[in-house]
């Protein structure tokens, strides 16, 4: 029983070391959003991030309708 905590210990410390540069990385992002969101203002920036949403969001979209059309062209009854 012993063996097996000192293994999720060890498990545990081995994730957590893994995701440390990927956490500060985030950290950094957030830093950069939130000076972004002071020096442009709240609501602008709050704008900028809907309206790219939305573009990613049309161009999944798209991509995803000439996938299907490709698919329907390739099958053979």
């Amino acid at each position: 029983m012993l063996d097996r905590a000192n293994n999720q210990i060890r498990d545990l410390t081995s994730r957590v070391n893994r995701l440390e540069p990927e956490n500060e990385r985030l950290r950094g992002v957030e830093r950069d959003y939130n000076c972004a969101r002071h020096v442009l203002g709240f609501e602008r920036v709050d704008e900028i991030v809907s309206a790219v949403k939305e573009q990613e969001t049309a161009h999944r979209d798209l991509e995803t309708a000439a996938r299907r059309q490709k698919a329907n062209r390739n099958y053979v009854r």
